[in-house]
């Protein structure tokens, strides 16, 4: 092999093992911080198989992850977010009796009905990443924990409040989602993303066994620093 040619390629081995590392590195840690939009599914027995989406209304939450790096594709991580709702409807008692077994001053009703929920999900994660263009990195994930319930109801009435119940719940959940990440400046990559928390629900304050609480966030935060490639 002429000297000149080789001279020519040495360079380009040279680099050869600088260009491995790069590819086959694994992400080190790394902390995301989303704003979300969340929506309610599944259906309650208690109210005759209401659907949630009909008792309860979307409403905003953030999340916080951090994760690390197992391999130069899947990385394990945690991520605890909190979502909250409110949604006004209207209640009439059958019986016309209070809690007291007195008949309401104001009849049956129909009364104000103000409903509440606030929501802690803490999970445990497991994503799976591959850039899919030179800025540009597809996530896949999927996780288990638990959720946090908390759900307030107050009645109301032309004269005021008549009555309010709270009820606390923490039951096991799952959770799957897919995004999107993309490079941005300040060596960190915004992110889009979609995600479902499913509730395995058993009987307590809120929720019975015949009941699917569910839950649908839209994602779009910070991850730094920069992993996309």
């Amino acid at each position: 092999m002429p000297w000149r040619f080789v001279r020519r390629l040495l360079p380009a081995l040279l680099l050869l093992p600088v260009v491995a590392a790069a590819q086959s590195r694994t992400p080190g840690f790394q902390l995301q911080a989303d704003g979300l939009l969340y929506s309610p599914h599944g259906t309650v027995s208690a109210a005759g198989d209401a659907k949630l989406s009909s008792l309860l209304s979307s409403g905003p939450g953030f999340a916080l992850t951090g994760t690390l790096g197992l391999t130069r594709h899947w990385v394990v991580g945690a991520r605890v977010a909190y979502y909250s709702s409110d949604k006004d409807g209207s209640f009439r008692f059958v019986d016309q009796l209070n809690t007291n077994g007195q008949p309401f001053a104001d009849g049956a009703g129909p009364f104000g009905l103000n409903r509440r929920l606030r929501a802690t999900a803490v999970h445990g994660l497991l994503q799976y990443r591959r850039g899919v263009g030179p800025r540009v990195e597809l996530v896949l994930e999927a996780g288990g924990g638990v959720v946090s319930a908390r759900e307030r109801l107050v009645l109301t009435s032309a004269t005021g409040e008549k009555a309010s119940a709270v009820g606390v719940q923490l039951d096991p959940s799952w959770a799957a989602g897919a995004g999107i990440a993309v490079t941005a400046g300040w060596n960190a990559d915004v992110v889009a993303g979609w995600r479902w928390t499913g509730s395995l629900s058993g009987d307590g304050a809120l929720w019975t066994q015949g009941d699917s609480p569910g839950y649908m966030n839209w994602t779009l935060g910070v991850r730094y620093p920069h992993d996309t490639h």
